[in-house]
């Protein structure tokens, strides 16, 4: 997903006409966004007033991929603005200025803000989206055959060792890499492959509370229950699309000699699940190189079914977000209740909201489900699944349409196009 458009809010616009300090401020984000090639929808400016900040910030974050706001140091009309647009605690103000892609910008230290929040967040954003994995083959295991492969837009890349030949494939489509991986290993047996994740280092250096304690969780786990002892819950929704980028950076970064090992994953898969729902699944199983498990059954059913076929299994890693029906009591790690087959939940992502769940996958880069592009928030079925209301939206005189889910803001809202039938 490449994020192009932002627009510019300034509450209390009397500071900034003439040739004032605040003026200044203000052309200086200009050219800031103009060098980094940023589209620049529009500059509003409104009263220093909360229902008028609450409004226009409504409509510009769903015009927009990223709304600048430049008002006044502690601007509290902006920040119980945005607590009523997500309905989030009354004060609300996005950590380091930067969430849900709304930067906050005070009058009097806009430029050094722009030096060190706005500028290195947009710049990492208006970066191309790259997907690597490589491949070990024997010594002269037909590296110069590979080489003239016809791949479409997948960069071939082989490299000489002294042991062994790496090819590697690079490319901004997330589906190409895929299929290249499949041909590849169509021609030459199933070789090693291994996905390079360039984020790791980025990620573990965040100063996001919900992500340092998300990590600190992952690794309490691995810790307690060993790596060979875990699997995931997978379904190819967002939160286990999070949880699952986040448990292989953990792995990548704290057992680096396990880098070709499969993570199990449980996929319970429902008997009218979505066609893109499965292709993006499969296509993870071989991009993240996963061991997946299907089971038509119900939850318990299929817990039971995995600890029967693995029975060292000892923690089951979850995308639960306390927002979720029966998950406000929940902690980080509880043991599954009596009558249930024993294993350990662990869920990193309890204290998660719905915006944090897409500032990752948007910052990080990290592949989703193509459904949530077109509506949808959340994933069920066929048959209780439509696309959530809220997200519909009108372009003037132009037919409605759903926005993407990152567009929505509110944790409420997330799961207004479930458990609903569609006959």
């Amino acid at each position: 997903m490449q994020l192009n458009t932002v627009s510019i809010l300034v509450a209390n616009g009397d500071l900034i006409f003439g040739e004032s300090e605040h003026s200044l401020e203000l052309n200086c984000i200009i050219q800031t966004l103009k060098h980094l090639l940023l589209d620049i929808r529009n500059i509003s400016i409104i009263k220093e007033d909360e229902k008028s900040a609450a409004l226009e910030l409504t409509t510009l974050s769903k015009l927009n991929d990223f709304v600048i706001v430049l008002a006044k140091p502690n601007p509290i009309c902006i920040s119980n603005a945005l607590g009523n647009i997500t309905l989030q605690a009354a004060g609300f103000l996005p950590n380091r200025q930067s969430d849900i892609r709304i930067f906050i910008l005070e009058f009097g230290y806009a430029e050094q803000q722009i030096k060190h929040i706005l500028k290195p967040h947009l710049t990492h954003y208006k970066q191309e989206v790259k997907y690597i994995k490589f491949f070990n083959l024997a010594k002269n295991g037909g590296k110069d055959y590979i080489e003239k492969y016809d791949l479409g837009n997948v960069v071939i890349n082989c490299e000489y060792t002294h042991e062994m030949d790496v090819i590697t494939l690079t490319s901004n489509s997330f589906e190409e890499i895929v299929s290249s991986e499949i041909m590849l290993k169509e021609k030459k047996g199933d070789i090693n492959g291994k996905w390079i994740n360039e984020m790791v280092e980025l990620i573990y250096h965040s100063k996001d509370e919900h992500v340092v304690l998300a990590i600190d969780v992952i690794e309490k786990c691995l810790q307690n229950y060993g790596l060979d002892n875990v699997f995931l819950s997978f379904n190819g929704g967002k939160d286990c699309t999070v949880l699952l980028h986040l448990v292989q950076t953990v792995i990548e970064k704290r057992y680096p000699d396990q880098k070709y090992k499969k993570l199990i994953c449980l996929y319970i898969r429902s008997e009218d699940a979505f066609k893109d729902q499965d292709a993006f699944i499969e296509q993870c199983k071989i991009y993240f190189n996963l061991e997946i498990v299907t089971a038509s059954a119900n939850i318990k059913e299929a817990l039971r079914m995995i600890l029967e076929q693995q029975p060292h299994l000892k923690a089951c890693f979850m995308g639960t977000r306390r927002t979720d029906p029966f998950s406000s009591h929940l902690t980080p790690f509880e043991i599954t209740d009596d009558g249930w087959p024993k294993v350990m939940r662990c869920s990193p992502l309890l204290d998660w909201y719905y915006t944090d769940v897409w500032d990752y996958l948007l910052y990080y880069k990290v592949p989703y489900c193509k459904l949530y592009d077109y509506g949808y928030t959340s994933l069920g079925n066929t048959t209780n699944t439509i696309r959530n209301p809220s997200l519909l939206f009108s372009y003037g005189d132009e037919k409605d349409v759903y926005l993407p889910a990152y567009k929505m803001m509110v944790d409420k809202k997330e799961r207004s196009g479930r458990n609903i039938s569609k006959m």
